[in-house]
């Protein structure tokens, strides 16, 4: 093991990385956090390979090819990967008013609340199920 524990450990030498493709959010979140580490993607060897999803940088880890990759806990602990939180972000499922009542949106509704899936979805670690299934509205904000 290399050690690595935050992103500024990406700038070592000798560490290699698997990369998501340009424009999905785990390579937007990359980037940032390089940024704000005072790294250059560039002078990171793999940062120019991408690769299509969180199973697939997970296996070039898993298979030895590279050290580290930007992923989900779900697939890490998959692999039996280590695995640490850069960063928590939250999914909201946005339905537009005149398609809530539908049969299928309503029939997903209620899935979320039934008690085999939340059972099964909390044995998955990595996943925050406090506002699953329930209704958020924006906050209002006032403009100056």
């Amino acid at each position: 093991m290399k050690g690595i524990s935050s992103i500024s450990d990406l700038g070592q030498a000798g560490i290699k990385i698997a990369n998501r493709p340009d424009g999905t959010g785990t390579r937007l979140l990359l980037d940032r956090e390089l940024d704000k580490a005072g790294l250059k993607g560039s002078k990171i060897e793999g940062y120019p390979a991408e690769f299509r999803s969180h199973l697939d940088v997970a296996m070039e880890v898993f298979s030895g090819r590279v050290d580290t990759a930007l992923a989900i806990r779900p697939v890490a602990n998959l692999l039996g990967l280590g695995f640490v939180p850069i960063r928590w972000e939250r999914y909201d499922f946005l339905i537009s008013k005149s398609h809530f009542f539908e049969k299928g949106v309503q029939l997903l509704l209620g899935l979320l609340h039934e008690p085999q899936f939340r059972e099964m979805a909390e044995q998955v670690e990595g996943y925050d199920l406090s506002l699953c299934g329930k209704m958020v509205f924006p906050q209002q904000t006032k403009l100056n």
